[in-house]
């Protein structure tokens, strides 16, 4: 079963999509050296296992999270680390119509702006950047401008107006697109492109930009909910995983999330 489900994912990496302008996927004989040594044997179902055992708990936040398999954290930190999921995610063109920043905490928010003004500073141009943000309500064990601002949204404004920015850049058109929340559950990078979506934007190439380790997830959202007319890439930080206490963890939710998105995207 282990062995049908990834090479699922294969045809999945090799399938035309309109959408990415670079397609993003793990090895499949990498990931099941990571699911073996985790414990799921080739005879059970690799998603529903990840799901089951990778997912942090429902209504848990990523900073909520502990460190799972103790024992085996060097392990996936090194397995994660050989497969690039702490490294930079790079553009592949020079040139996009749209940069859209997805919304986060406040620090991985300032860190997202400022890997899209490194990369403005390498010569990479846009015409326009859109912030993807959910009115997420703050919290101060991991936001910053709390006091100043309610939610993420808010956040994102003042950001964008305080950071120092190259003075061409400063003067691209900026839309922010503000989504609810759904009851006490805050919106999702699905919700946010949707919601963007539903502006009836037209059809251009895009740039969304996100952080390490979770570029992949957020690659296979967008390549499920964006329209086929769309071309997009996906770039974001790299990180150094070895201080967070959870750094594990987060990652094995982040690929476990991957793979069942990718499962979930359409065949264009």
């Amino acid at each position: 079963m282990l062995k049908w489900l990834i090479a699922s994912i294969v045809c999945l990496s090799q399938v035309a999509f309109a959408a990415p302008l670079l397609n993003r996927t793990i090895d499949p004989a990498a990931l099941e050296q990571l699911a073996s040594a985790l414990g799921i044997s080739k005879d059970q179902d690799l998603i529903e296992q990840t799901q089951k055992q990778w997912l942090r708990r429902p209504g848990n936040e990523r900073w909520e999270m502990s460190e799972i398999l103790a024992e085996k954290r060097q392990f996936v930190l090194n397995w994660a680390r050989e497969q690039g999921l702490f490294s930079d995610w790079q553009p592949s063109r020079a040139s996009y119509d749209k940069a859209l920043i997805l919304g986060a905490t406040t620090s991985r928010m300032q860190m997202r702006l400022d890997f899209l003004k490194d990369l403005w500073e390498q010569g990479v141009r846009f015409k326009e950047i859109v912030w993807l943000t959910g009115m997420r309500p703050l919290d101060p064990r991991v936001d910053g401008l709390i006091g100043r601002c309610e939610n993420e949204s808010e956040a994102a404004h003042v950001l964008w107006e305080e950071s120092d920015l190259p003075e061409e850049m400063r003067h691209v058109k900026v839309l922010f697109v503000e989504v609810p929340m759904k009851g006490n559950e805050r919106p999702n990078t699905a919700d946010t492109i949707i919601a963007w979506v539903k502006e009836s934007p037209e059809p251009c190439t895009a740039l969304f930009v996100s952080d390490q380790p979770f570029c992949g997830y957020q690659f296979a959202v967008i390549n499920t909910y964006l329209p086929e007319p769309f071309l997009f890439d996906l770039v974001g930080k790299g990180v150094d995983p070895s201080s967070h206490p959870a750094a594990a963890a987060i990652t094995l939710d982040s690929i476990a999330r991957w793979i069942y998105q990718e499962r979930q995207t359409p065949n264009r």
